[in-house]
Order: structure tokens, then C-alpha cells, then sequence
């Protein structure tokens, strides 16, 4: 769900709108702070569990709870819901992927090797 595309650069590395789906907004959107292009990863972390799940995370939740949810940090980043039915090496990549902390958050460059 990329709601919203920009082109950055080094003199404009973040940018602050937001147009998106809850379920798919990294938490420093949902608390209206800046961001860079890792919004980007939490979005393709996303689409993995709603690919392997066949729901998105969140599914029948209200989008105001999704929003506090993940604005505060409550529940951590989604996870598998069965983790054990899958590889390893997917559920590392989701998990590099889903970090709540943008400086924890593999670059694409880092989930390609």
C-alpha cells in the first residue's frame, strides 16, 4: 500500500504527510513524526504476512485501534500467526522488516543480501 509516493533526496530526506491504510503505516507516521524511505520496508513487511496469512494484520479491527495501537507502540510490530509453518528465513525477513524502531529497520539494500 504505498499510498503516498515522493521523491527524496539528501537535502529533503524525510518527509511528513501521510495517505495510507493504518494497517500499513509504520508507527512514527502514526505519531505525525518525520520519516525516510524505510516506510517503504514496514510496507513490504506487510504485504509478506498478508500474502503468507491471506488477511493483513489487524484485520477486523476498528482503524482507530490499529492507529493507537501502533502509535504507542502496544503490541510490538505484527507478527505470524503461526510462525512455526514457515521457514526460518522467512520469518527473519519479515522480522528485519516489521521493526518499530526505524533505525533497526533493514534498508533494501540489506534484505538483498
Amino acid at each position: 500500500d504505498f499510498g503516498l509516493c515522493a521523491q527524496l533526496s539528501p537535502e529533503h530526506s524525510k518527509r511528513s504527510s501521510s495517505v495510507s491504510t493504518p494497517s500499513w503505516m509504520v508507527p512514527e507516521v502514526m505519531r505525525g513524526e518525520a520519516y525516510g524511505p524505510k516506510v517503504d520496508i514496514w510496507s513490504l513487511g506487510i504485504m509478506g504476512l498478508e500474502m503468507v496469512e491471506g488477511e493483513a494484520p489487524y484485520e477486523g479491527e476498528t482503524r482507530l485501534r490499529v492507529r493507537c495501537s501502533l502509535a504507542r507502540g502496544l503490541n510490538g510490530p505484527p507478527k505470524l500467526q503461526n510462525p512455526r509453518h514457515y521457514s526460518a528465513l522467512l520469518h527473519d525477513f519479515l522480522c528485519c522488516c516489521l521493526q518499530v524502531d526505524e533505525d533497526t529497520c533493514w534498508s533494501a539494500q540489506e534484505l538483498l543480501q
